[in-house]
């Protein structure tokens, strides 16, 4: 039987590089045009005229077709081209993107107290972001990012301002499930192992796809703190071997975030949504640093005693 190798098996990082971007590019706008085919039998014919003014959305009905746009958009930008360039790649998609690894059991359980113990310190993260500045000759573009920030915040608050159980169900879905394998394939399955190809050094690579996967957010604001959340992310990835247990950190971050907004919303929780977690005393702060990183060597460690032989990524 004639069979032909994969089409970018041989070919160089920065030739795959461009390729993962074209891919990106190409899904993002087929699934959008789609997604608007789909869309306006439901919410009409003025559906790109929302979208256009998508901040100042206020009734059920707009906040449902962006959350509809969100799906769509996790779709196109993240999963259909990481399953697309896997496939370029490997006809062993699943084990290409290192879905087919397991992590140990013991990286797992820690992993679910990690998320939880370091959010003082990442809170502590967006106070020191929130405080920085561009220089006065940038005034113009950090005007311009912050009416993007306040925008795209304005958006989040009402896709998790719900009170209803199936509104919950949907958000755990599109923020939680969708996002965290979404973003996890592209920015830890591909990206670090394109870059550490290139760049023959994990680290750098680790360090990259967290600058990429915090920028792509567009978030300046919020910055620091994802790239935080990037670097321990990818760590996971490297020290796993698979991008399972990656998916599970930011699974359980999203969801948290998701569920507190929820809770508060209901009146069971009084406190700040946006302020969970944080803390004013230096004590628990430093715990919360202390704590992470024993976390992250015990993971470390267990992943070691799991595969004592490094796992390449």
């Amino acid at each position: 039987m004639f069979t032909t190798d994969p089409l970018l098996t041989d070919k160089q990082p920065f030739v795959k590089l461009l390729v993962l971007l074209l891919l990106i590019v190409s899904s993002t706008l087929i699934t959008f045009f789609v997604g608007i085919l789909i869309a306006v039998p439901i919410y009409g014919t003025d559906v790109l005229d929302n979208l256009v003014s998508a901040g100042k959305l206020i009734t059920e009905n707009d906040i449902s077709m962006m959350k509809y746009f969100q799906v769509v958009n996790q779709l196109g930008v993240f999963i259909i081209p990481a399953l697309l360039f896997s496939y370029l790649i490997s006809r062993n998609v699943f084990g290409f993107l290192r879905l087919n690894r397991k992590p140990a059991n013991m990286s797992m359980i820690i992993t679910l107290f990690l998320i939880f113990a370091i959010l003082p310190a990442i809170h502590w993260f967006v106070e020191i972001n929130e405080g920085l500045q561009l220089p006065g000759f940038l005034s113009r573009i950090e005007e311009w990012m912050k009416s993007s920030e306040e925008s795209a915040l304005r958006l989040t608050e009402a896709f998790l301002s719900t009170t209803t159980l199936s509104g919950l169900i949907v958000n755990i879905f599109m923020i939680g499930i969708l996002a965290a394998i979404g973003e996890e394939l592209l920015f830890r399955s591909l990206l670090i192992r394109l870059f550490s190809d290139w760049t023959k050094n994990t680290h750098v690579a680790v360090v990259v796809s967290s600058l990429l996967f915090s920028a792509f957010h567009l978030q300046f604001y919020g910055f620091l703190p994802r790239f935080i959340l990037g670097l321990i992310f990818g760590y996971l990835f490297v020290w796993s071997g698979s991008v399972w247990l990656p998916i599970f950190a930011h699974f359980l971050n999203n969801v948290s975030a998701v569920t507190v907004y929820y809770l508060v919303k209901i009146g069971y929780l009084q406190t700040d949504a946006e302020q969970f977690g944080s803390t004013e005393n230096n004590l628990f702060l430093f715990s919360s640093f202390v704590i992470s990183i024993l976390f992250l060597a015990t993971i470390y460690f267990a992943e070691k005693r799991k595969n004592p032989i490094p796992v390449k990524i």
